[in-house]
């Protein structure tokens, strides 16, 4: 994987209710990287520090970040 590339993501059965909806509302035709995974805590630390990664949709105009953690790259 790497930066540019076009990727389709599920959410792990543990994964937050967060990172389920972005997937299932945002990422029907996949998600483009535009960064690759990095540690992070954000700002108020309720995320913990763990590895996220910075993604792009690719049908509508959503953007953000989802742990990896919570994530399968399926193709």
């Amino acid at each position: 994987m790497k930066i540019g590339d076009t990727i389709k993501i599920k959410a792990l059965s543990g994964a937050t209710k967060r990172t389920k909806n972005r997937i299932h509302n945002r990422g029907k035709s996949g998600f483009e990287v535009r960064q690759l995974p990095k540690r992070t805590n954000f700002v108020n630390g309720t995320s913990g520090d763990r590895d996220w990664i910075a993604l792009d949709a690719i049908d509508n105009d959503w953007s953000g970040w989802l742990p990896m953690d919570e994530i399968e790259v399926v193709a």
